[in-house]
């Protein structure tokens, strides 16, 4: 083992540049590789026994995540991480040491005005109750009512029981739902 550890430092004092440029296509590969394999929810994030539900979930399922993969949203579109996260996330799963279950991610509505037009929502969504993209609760994040491995839930439910809220697709609870499960 010494005697290549030798070998390697000989080669890279007499070759300084070559060992850099492959360190370099070494690096960009790995990346490369690394974005390849999060394509893949079973590949990239299975492997840990906390993420398997929310991998189930957007296979399979009442839930945004869910819609998000019948559309053809693929899981990086939204938990695209930097590199620093993804050596993060590495060291956890080869220690052992993570949350479990994770830490829940926040997003701005950047993240969801991305691919939705915020004109658009709140035309479709103009009830004749009042419009739950127009309230007046002040500024909500989207993710204060949608929910992507969860069934979502609309804050203004908590106070009212409008007619649009006991319409609500599967992937929302309605609140004899909730009601229910207490």
């Amino acid at each position: 083992m010494k005697s290549r550890f030798a070998k390697i430092l000989g080669f890279i004092k007499k070759r300084p540049l070559a060992s850099l440029a492959g360190l370099f296509v070494a690096g960009v590969l790995g990346i490369v590789l690394m974005h390849q394999v999060e394509a893949v929810p079973q590949v990239a994030c299975s492997p840990c026994h906390v993420m398997e539900p929310y991998v189930q979930g957007y296979h399979d399922g009442d839930i945004l995540a869910h819609k998000h993969a019948e559309a053809g949203v693929a899981c990086i579109d939204c938990h695209d991480n930097g590199i620093e996260d993804k050596v993060q996330e590495t060291v956890w799963y080869i220690t052992d040491d993570f949350d479990d279950p994770p830490q829940k991610r926040a997003f701005d509505n950047e993240m969801c005005t991305k691919c939705h037009s915020v004109s658009d929502i709140v035309a479709k969504t103009n009830y004749p109750e009042g419009n739950p993209h127009d309230s007046h609760l002040g500024d909500l994040v989207c993710s204060d009512c949608h929910y992507s491995h969860e069934k979502s839930k609309a804050a203004c439910q908590k106070c009212h029981n409008f007619e649009f809220l006991q319409n609500l697709p599967a992937e929302w609870e309605r609140k004899a739902d909730s009601q229910n499960s207490k």
